[in-house]
């Protein structure tokens, strides 16, 4: 599972949250993408980025996961 959200309402500034070791790697990858956490134990990474609206965000890791995202009650869109 791969998780967008924003850090806060209105600002440019997301996390990406992925448990999928080749979704980490695309990210580490690629440009704008700074891991900025991980999980010793665990196959946990998590990444900050920006982004200018929040549609692009999702746009931009929907074709990184290659799913569609849904959105939780908190407003966090989840790809899985």
């Amino acid at each position: 599972m791969t998780y967008l959200w924003q850090e806060e309402r209105g600002k440019k500034y997301y996390r990406v949250q992925t448990d999928d070791r080749a979704i980490a790697m695309k990210l580490k990858r690629r440009d704008g993408f700074n891991l900025c956490g991980y999980a010793v134990n665990a196959n946990v990474w998590t990444f900050t980025c920006q982004f200018t609206r929040p549609d692009i965000a999702k746009d931009t890791i929907k074709s990184i996961t290659g799913k569609k995202a849904k959105i939780d009650s908190e407003g966090c869109f989840i790809f899985g």
